[in-house]
């Protein structure tokens, strides 16, 4: 609930808070960098489920803090997903099939390819559990982002070949 609205919401994501940065993981398909969740399962509470996801993904049980926000689709996708933040209660960083890196990051250190709607959300992280209320945004996602999105991973490919001459 944000500003006495209920959105329905189908995934939930956490933000792992750390001394001012965020965990983000590397999924390798779609390829990005993003915060850890997933699908919400039927009757599950979006804060467990956000738990539950990070713990699967990176290996790291976390305390849940608080609801970061709604983040409702417009464009190619119509759901909403919660996010939440919280911190590191236990549990030993990991790889999986979903996420082949983890990072903490600043909001002045994201890597290139983070996901475009994901950059809001870290930040918003990042104010909501330093004290500020929770949010609702619509992001967009269109074929004009999912297209300029890729350009990226192959701008990324381009540099590190400049970079080895």
């Amino acid at each position: 609930m944000v500003d006495g609205h209920a959105f329905p919401v189908q995934g939930a994501q956490l933000a792992l808070v750390r001394d001012g940065r965020v965990l983000l993981q590397l999924r390798p398909w779609p390829p990005g960098w993003e915060l850890p969740g997933g699908h919400c399962e039927a009757g599950e509470d979006p804060a467990a489920t956000a738990a539950r996801e990070a713990e699967e993904e990176t290996g790291l049980r976390a305390t849940v803090g608080g609801l970061v926000g709604v983040y409702s689709w417009s464009g190619l996708r119509r759901a909403s997903d919660a996010v939440y933040w919280g911190t590191l209660s236990g549990g030993e960083p990991r790889r999986s099939i979903e996420a082949l890196r983890l990072r903490y990051v600043t909001p002045a250190e994201f890597p290139a390819t983070i996901f475009p709607w994901c950059r809001d959300r870290v930040a918003d992280a990042l104010a909501v559990a330093a004290g500020a209320p929770p949010v609702h945004r619509v992001q967009p996602v269109s074929s004009r982002h999912v297209l300029f999105f890729g350009l990226r991973w192959v701008a990324v490919g381009v540099d590190r070949v400049r970079r080895l001459r």
